[in-house]
């Protein structure tokens, strides 16, 4: 029995399956995301790598960390996936710089199988090393706290803390960061420069769309004065993270 031969029509059929089979040009990145909020360490904290996913044609693997920074409290939240955009190296700042509240990010997006591949806090150790030492303290103080609502700051869980000079005012808002099967909504308290949205620039962290609401604290809260409670306005802020749940 003679070769076979296919038709133009069988031929065609045949390269448009291979064509969308996962493998076909198509990149191998890690996913997972990332959201904790008590007991960070710069030094001992590990980003399990224990998934990966096959990306559509031409997407890239993006791996991006957020580390914020409240008095002594601090919170890291991050997302690694496939991604559209061009790829690009490491980048790693302050999108908001101390003295006081402090939020650092590092992002990349590359090309090569499994790339985004960090497992650590290094680069914001050397971030941090680079930072300006904290000015000496004020006589201002803010409530202080950085995770979710029904667990880390929970009332009992939020402190007052001394703000340092240039950072004498008394911020407070509710963020959520999305991407992919990252959804996290948190509070964020603490000393800042100015009580205005601070991230009102970064719409997008890496591919982590950022929402930013600002809660309104007791007047007897802000710098310079003791707080009648010791606590914020519990009502205003819950009422705004229910307006956030999808």
């Amino acid at each position: 029995m003679g070769p076979q031969h296919l038709s133009p029509v069988q031929l065609l059929c045949l390269l448009g399956a291979i064509s969308t089979l996962p493998w076909a040009g198509a990149l191998l990145c890690y996913e997972a995301t990332s959201s904790l909020f008590r007991a960070v360490d710069l030094h001992n904290w590990q980003w399990l790598l224990m998934r990966s996913m096959v990306c559509k044609l031409n997407e890239g693997c993006e791996e991006t960390l957020v580390f914020i920074e409240t008095g002594t409290r601090r919170g890291i939240v991050g997302f690694k996936g496939c991604s559209p955009a061009s790829s690009y190296p490491a980048q790693v700042s302050y999108l908001v710089s101390p003295p006081g509240l402090s939020i650092a990010s590092y992002s990349r997006v590359c090309r090569t199988y499994l790339c985004n591949n960090l497992t650590n806090m290094d680069p914001f150790v050397k971030l941090k090393a680079k930072a300006p030492k904290t000015l000496a303290s004020s006589s201002h103080s803010c409530p202080t706290c950085v995770g979710e609502h029904s667990q880390d700051c929970l009332p009992n869980f939020v402190t007052t803390e001394a703000c340092p000079n240039n950072a004498t005012e008394c911020y407070s808002s509710t963020l959520k960061f999305q991407a992919g099967y990252l959804n996290n909504t948190f509070l964020l308290m603490g000393c800042a420069r100015e009580n205005t949205d601070i991230l009102s620039h970064f719409h997008h962290i890496g591919s982590i769309r950022v929402t930013e609401a600002i809660n309104i604290l007791e007047k007897a809260q802000f710098a310079g004065a003791e707080p009648s409670s010791g606590r914020p306005a519990w009502g205003i802020l819950l009422g705004l993270l229910f307006a956030f749940r999808d």
